[in-house]
């Protein structure tokens, strides 16, 4: 998704109001782009002088900060606020004043058990008695010059080190003292992402040693906001990340909580897409598809264009039994997003259960159009006969 791609390329073309389907070229540019850290490029380019364009360590600490957490903080969920995307963020600007991470509570404790994950250098870094110390002092751009890849980096790294501690540390230190990060921030596998390991930033006196056994991520028992949005936002991005969360990890008390955060706060935001998508989620997981159909119908009056809408209108009817509009809602789904392969799914399991063999058939046809790679279509039509 779009989201995925904002710290992986630069500036993605999606086609707008569908799942992951993008425009030819697909990116603007290639690579990440100096915007990316340094704010947009208009005012700079029209007087390219000093001043002209966001230099992040000038910036006050939460807004430098926010240049960096744009990509190496995923937590466990990212909220945007009520009409933003995640891309919207620019230097300068604070990370919550487009949309809020949400963490694991337990994982800002320093004592806690915190499994390393691919995208958490800044909660580790958070979690050290080097940052915890510093007075908002340490920061990313500290130890990192994102321009320049050192060629020494342990003795880069002791340089910075010694920085801070001074020269009179290595009277007392243990021998050897030459490799600083190779101590006190070894690479570790991580816990979600296989045959990998990365850098703890932790930066603990004594690390546990480094073992090939990865310690699972327990689900989140409670979720609080790495920065907290202002008013109103509070409730209604903590909700949905709440349902989200508990959907993904099979939460009921998760999802119920953030149920009753969106139903408390719905009328301070009675058009929003997200909001009725996430209640109307709710009542679709304890199986009231009456409520759930009345969601998605407002949601589609809000959003006509966007095929996950009607997806999500389908399985309401689905729940419902009622076929026909069941059906007329997913294949709406497909004419609006042909790349989205749920719709396709569900028309499946409605023609199955209801030994629809023609349309089996069809929408097979159209699934193995759209995903000629895919090897259930090829499969089933295989054994069709087709």
């Amino acid at each position: 998704t779009p989201d995925c791609l904002d710290c992986h390329a630069g500036r993605a073309r999606p086609v707008e109001n569908t799942f992951n389907t993008y425009q030819d070229p697909p990116f603007e540019a290639e690579g990440i782009t100096c915007e990316h850290c340094h704010g947009h490029v208009e005012a700079h380019l029209k007087s390219p002088v000093p001043g002209s364009i966001i230099n992040p360590a000038h910036l006050p600490p939460r807004e430098r900060s926010s240049v960096c957490e744009q990509c190496h903080l995923a937590g466990e969920e990212r909220i945007p606020n009520p009409g933003m995307q995640l891309s919207e963020f620019h230097a300068g600007m604070k990370l919550e004043d487009v949309y809020t991470v949400y963490v694991d509570k337990a994982s800002l404790s320093p004592e806690g058990v915190n499994p390393l994950r691919v995208i958490s250098h800044v909660q580790q870094l958070a979690l050290s008695r080097c940052a915890r110390e510093s007075q908002g002092k340490l920061w990313c751009g500290t130890c990192h010059d994102p321009h320049v890849h050192p060629t020494d980096p342990a003795a880069s790294f002791r340089a910075k080190c010694l920085s801070c501690h001074g020269q009179k540390l290595l009277s007392t230190h243990p021998k050897p003292d030459d490799n600083c990060i190779g101590c006190h921030m070894p690479r570790r596998p991580v816990s979600d992402g296989a045959h990998t390991v990365f850098t703890d930033h932790r930066i603990e006196i004594n690390p546990p040693p480094v073992t090939s056994t990865v310690a699972s991520i327990p689900p989140p028992e409670e979720l609080v906001a790495w920065h907290e949005p202002a008013g109103p936002l509070a409730e209604r991005n903590l909700g949905l990340a709440d349902i989200k969360v508990g959907e993904r990890f099979e939460s009921f008390p998760m999802v119920h909580a953030g149920f009753k955060l969106l139903t408390a706060v719905r009328d301070k935001f009675p058009n929003d897409p997200a909001v009725l998508l996430g209640i109307g989620k709710v009542f679709l997981v304890v199986n009231d598809g009456a409520q759930a159909a009345k969601c998605f119908e407002l949601l589609i009056q809000q959003q006509p264009d966007v095929a996950l809408n009607y997806d999500y209108a389908g399985l309401a009817q689905k729940e419902l039994r009622d076929k026909s509009k069941a059906v007329a809602y997913e294949k709406k789904a497909i004419q609006l997003d042909p790349q989205l392969a749920t719709p396709y799914q569900e028309l499946l399991d409605i023609y199955s259960a209801t030994r629809d063999t023609e349309g089996v058939l069809e929408t097979l046809q159209q699934y193995h159009q759209a995903f000629p790679q895919k090897l259930d279509a090829q499969e089933a039509l295989a054994r069709a006969g087709k």
